[in-house]
């Protein structure tokens, strides 16, 4: 009998049959009964404690409306930059009156729209300054509410609220008559109500059931236990429950205590800006206890079943088990990429086969992966030496003819200064490294437009702009060169007015951006969108566009020529897809060309 047939007949006698037929099926069973129950019964009792705390939180608003609305609190909120002290005890007692009245309220803050405010609360309370207020993230949400409440739980925000267990309602001010901003009311409230809600659907301080309010970010607000508060629920379970559901429940390992956890989000839109939810915890063990009884019967028998189906393990099985478990853990290596795993055994049957198959396939794998890596190396060795070789003969074509334009004006000090300049840029564009310090290129480009000027007097004027603490970082040669050639032949030949040409760098974090900027003819967009590139920071893929091809767009796309395609590739080729060449322009006005290359120097 060869394996397979072994396991099967040993699965079917001693596992399959016995455990399914009694073990499995009666404990499903019951389980499922048991959640079923509980979950109705614990979906009643989330939504009527959210019912009670939206009336505590209703209750709130409408005191804190109320107290708004008075004309004395209207008439504090000054626009003066400073209080004197008469105006603050005297705004302070105001507070006293209205708004401390209410019992749950421990501290209440007022602020003019100019820093300057005023504070009670009961002893201990901490005023949220002005400027932490307006600084945090939160405060423009508040702006845009324009008078509605922002309600933030304990722990919620606690580089700005503290780390109490107060709820905190933030909110503009309105005026009365005209519903102008007056100022920004701060009140921090203590609900003492919250422990009587809990304890009177049978969640005091004796049971093992666990409501819990938690914000969006899943961190405990306010736990009836009072040990998770300021944690992260998340942290907690296996599972992540769905807080954004309106009901849910479902069982998962919480606290390392199998547990039932059912979900209630609140709906509290009307109250103002929050994102609460209603979570409550019950280990099963609480729940199952009916049913232990039954369990026992049913571990007895399985129990007795699972010795038989253990001594067959001890024999068979558990050698198998560990071959597979072998097999598994070198799977996950070759998944992750170290193919030099092998997984050895010493048996003769269909597990050595399996063995010798799983390590020739890795041996193949390797062959093949490295033969690919190198046809990879090659071809782009020589796509960027068909590059460079494009890019050479385009640039000392174009320079040649400037000078013998020169010579047959018979301007000779300007022919020996222009083979001077020359001279120079071929020295660097036949300088065996392909990247060369910064510094170097912006000379070569210097000589360039040196050259092009004479040529063109009237026709242009350029400006370097390039800080002197990017000089020495590397850069492919002959990057710039072709981009400024572009702009001076295809931009500024058929407009009347004087041509403007900057090239500028800008240094960043990893990186260095270079702006090639001409007041030049633009490219028109559709032939702009045929250009072939990738958009590598927003992390989008290769693409070109084929619009309807008219012939102007044909002569448009042939006058850029190979110059910018070719600089863009050997950017790519060199750096990676991060870096590259971004255009922006329009027709008439000009011509935006991005260069990002990285930044560090090359030894």
């Amino acid at each position: 009998m060869n394996l397979r047939a072994k396991v099967f007949t040993a699965f079917v006698a001693f596992i399959v049959m016995p455990l399914f037929v009694l073990g499995l099926i009666t404990y499903k069973v019951s389980q499922r009964i048991i959640e079923q129950n509980f979950n109705e019964q614990s979906e009643f009792t989330l939504k009527a404690v959210g019912r009670n705390l939206t009336y505590m939180l209703k209750e709130a608003n409408y005191f804190s409306d109320m107290n708004m609305l008075q004309q004395d609190i209207q008439n504090s909120l000054t626009d003066k930059s400073e209080l004197d002290l008469y105006e603050v005890a005297e705004f302070t007692r105001q507070l006293q009156r209205t708004f401390l009245a209410y019992p749950p309220v421990y501290s209440v803050t007022l602020y003019n729209f100019r820093g300057a405010g005023y504070s009670d609360g009961k002893i201990g309370h901490q005023v949220i300054p002005y400027e932490r207020l307006t600084a945090h993230p939160v405060f423009p949400e508040i702006r845009r509410l324009n008078g509605l409440s922002k309600w933030i739980g304990p722990h919620e925000y606690p580089e700005l609220t503290g780390g109490g267990p107060l709820f905190t309602q933030i909110r503009i001010v309105n005026d009365k008559y005209t519903l102008d901003n007056r100022g920004i009311l701060i009140e921090q409230l203590q609900f003492q109500e919250l422990d009587k809600i809990f304890n009177f659907f049978g969640t005091g301080p004796r049971k093992e059931i666990r409501f819990m309010i938690v914000g969006r970010d899943g961190v405990v607000m306010v736990d009836n236990k009072k040990q998770l508060d300021g944690e992260s629920v998340f942290a907690q379970s296996d599972k992540r429950p769905d807080l954004g559901a309106e009901w849910s429940s479902a069982k998962m390992m919480f606290g390392g205590v199998e547990s039932i956890v059912s979900v209630h989000h609140l709906e509290l839109g009307d109250l103002g800006s929050m994102d609460w939810t209603l979570v409550s915890v019950t280990p099963w063990e609480v729940l199952s206890g009916t049913t232990v009884l039954v369990l026992k019967w049913v571990a007895a028998i399985t129990a007795l079943c699972l010795v038989c189906a253990l001594l067959f393990n001890l024999l068979f099985v558990n050698r198998i088990i560990r071959f597979i478990l072998r097999v598994v853990h070198s799977m996950k290596r070759a998944e992750i990429g170290d193919l030099a795993i092998r997984v050895r055994t010493n048996s003769r049957d269909e597990t050595s086969a399996l063995a010798r198959g799983f390590n020739s396939l890795l041996e193949r794998i390797s062959s093949l992966l490295e033969e690919v890596k190198r046809e990879q190396e090659r071809k782009n060795k020589a796509e960027l030496m068909l590059l460079q070789a494009q890019i050479k003969p385009h640039f000392i074509f174009n320079t040649l003819e400037s000078i013998n334009a020169l010579a047959v004006q018979n301007e000779g000090r300007k022919v020996s200064q222009l083979v001077h300049r020359l001279g120079t840029m071929l020295r660097i564009s036949f300088n065996q490294r392909e990247e060369i310090p910064l510094r170097l290129e912006i000379d070569h480009l210097r000589n360039y437009l040196q050259i092009q000027k004479y040529r063109f007097e009237e026709l242009f004027d350029y400006e370097l702009d390039i800080p002197e603490s990017v000089m020495d970082y590397s850069i492919l040669k002959l990057t710039l060169q072709p981009l400024v050639e572009n702009s001076i032949q295809h931009g500024f030949g058929g407009q009347e007015r004087r041509g403007r040409l900057r090239v500028r760098a800008e240094e960043r974090s990893d990186s260095i951006a270079i702006f090639v900027e001409d007041n030049g003819e633009g490219i028109p967009g559709n032939v702009l969108a045929r250009l072939h590139y990738k958009d590598s920071r927003s992390g989008g893929e290769a693409y070109e566009l084929e619009p309807d091809r008219q012939p102007e767009d044909d002569a448009a796309l042939e006058r850029i020529g190979l110059g910018i395609p070719n600089v863009a590739d050997r950017i790519r080729i060199q750096y990676g897809s991060r870096y590259g060449i971004w255009i922006c322009s329009a027709v008439g006005e000009g011509t935006i060309i991005e260069v990002v290359i990285p930044k560090y120097k090359a030894g």
